[in-house]
């Protein structure tokens, strides 16, 4: 076989958010000459499991706290095709694996987002492998149609969504400027009458901490039962909302418990990672599989360890090109910087040391420079994890609960079961 390939798909469907301003598609190689270099692959045996693939940085949503620009650029479906071949050789002898589809926002693509998966499934089909597929939306633009396509082909869903009308509105406005509350609320509603275990990923400002409780409400309400309340822009807490954080979260472990005696098998994260923890005392090396396991493919075919980390001032960690060559050096690195081992926090003393793993990297990188740095805020919250946590733990096993029993110990013996902290 040849070391590389041409690329392997035609044009492109017509774009959704032509109101953005465009740009030239940023590559070393001219459009017309790049080819697919299979051997832009890990040479040491550490395979891919999963591949992120940022299919446009077009975005229809303008979120105060969003780290990616936004203009009318998007993945070429050459380059998208081209990801998919890059990714069943990158993955070497492993038989199982998962696309993400990121953005901007995804749905845009919707119509290469329909040839690519028949396109992947048949491909890794005929390579012994498989893919499951599933993308990070932000619920505007769900359709019966779209989720017709994602029942189909078996997809998962991941939705960005901060709570309440007032705080969605606030927090994650249209480009127009108006609320996109009522269109996600409706979106939402779609996805969990197809995929009831769907997350609620919602990021928690200073201004919006206050409405936590209000918003876990109004998610129930919605028919989630996985949902996560992350804090977003670390710097920019202060002690007074790092305290609302903590009364907020207290109120919410009261209500956890009061959910699991209901027989309700709720998550929320956080709470779950540091429950898991209490008897487990074995935290990762790692907070996630970034730049391991699991790498981001952009729009240009660069690699990089995930979806937050392409971006010019973080160029030095970027890990290649699909059409180019795979920098095991910096993968390498990376591997090394983000261990527990090297972190200059105070973990052995901290109430968080049975499940914080330092983060993640890519915001340690934004906050404070380093990958295995974390922002004083971002401890604080952690902290809030583990002591409402403990909470929990106490009263329901205690109680020996039976939803609770059954979610974190396995054949009622003292060991929790464990899972890998969400990405």
């Amino acid at each position: 076989m040849k070391n590389s390939t041409q690329s392997l798909a035609g044009t492109g469907e017509n774009g959704t958010a032509n109101q953005l301003p465009s740009k030239e598609v940023r590559t070393d190689v001219p459009f017309e000459r790049r080819r697919l270099n299979l051997g832009a692959v890990p040479d040491n045996g550490d395979f891919l499991t999963v591949m992120d693939m940022d299919l446009t940085v077009a975005c229809n949503l303008r979120c105060t706290y969003c780290f990616k620009e936004k203009w009318n650029e998007k993945m070429e479906d050459s380059v998208a095709f081209d990801a998919i071949v890059w990714f069943l050789y990158a993955s070497g002898p492993v038989k199982d694996l998962s696309v993400n589809f990121l953005g901007g926002e995804p749905l845009i693509r919707f119509p290469l987002i329909q040839r690519i998966v028949p396109f992947a499934r048949r491909r890794a089909w005929q390579m012994g492998k498989n893919i499951h597929f599933s993308a990070t939306t932000n619920g505007t633009l769900v359709t019966d149609k779209v989720v017709e396509f994602w029942r189909k082909w078996g997809m998962g869903f991941h939705t960005s969504i901060d709570g309440t009308p007032e705080v969605q509105d606030v927090n994650r406005p249209m480009a127009s400027g108006r609320g996109s509350s009522s269109m996600v609320e409706k979106g939402a509603k779609k996805i969990l009458s197809y995929r009831p275990e769907t997350a609620a990923r919602a990021t928690v400002t200073p201004e919006s901490v206050g409405k936590l409780v209000e918003s876990y409400h109004y998610f129930r309400g919605l028919g989630y039962t996985n949902i996560a309340f992350v804090p977003g822009a670390q710097s920019l807490w202060t002690n007074e909302s790092n305290t609302l954080y903590e009364e907020q979260f207290t109120q919410l472990g009261e209500i956890l418990i009061g959910e699991y005696r209901n027989g309700n098998d709720i998550n929320l994260t956080g709470i779950d990672y540091a429950i898991q923890g209490v008897n487990h005392k074995i935290r990762s090396d790692f907070a996630c599989g970034a730049g391991r396991g699991m790498l981001l493919v952009d729009i240009h075919g660069d690699i990089w360890p995930c979806h937050r980390w392409n971006k010019g001032k973080e160029s030095y960690w970027q890990i290649g090109s699909i059409y180019n060559q795979f920098n095991q050096m910096v993968r390498a690195e990376l591997e090394c910087s983000c261990r527990i081992g090297r972190l200059e926090e105070d973990c052995e003393h901290c109430i968080a040391n049975t499940f914080c793993s330092g983060g993640c990297p890519a915001e340690n990188l934004e906050e404070t420079g380093k990958v295995y740095k974390r922002q004083a805020n971002a401890c604080a919250h952690m902290r809030v994890w583990a002591g409402v946590g403990r909470r929990i733990h106490e009263v329901l096993y205690a109680e020996k609960n039976p939803t609770f029993m059954k979610r974190y110990y396995s054949n009622g013996q003292n060991q929790p079961k464990h899972t890998q902290h969400e990405h």
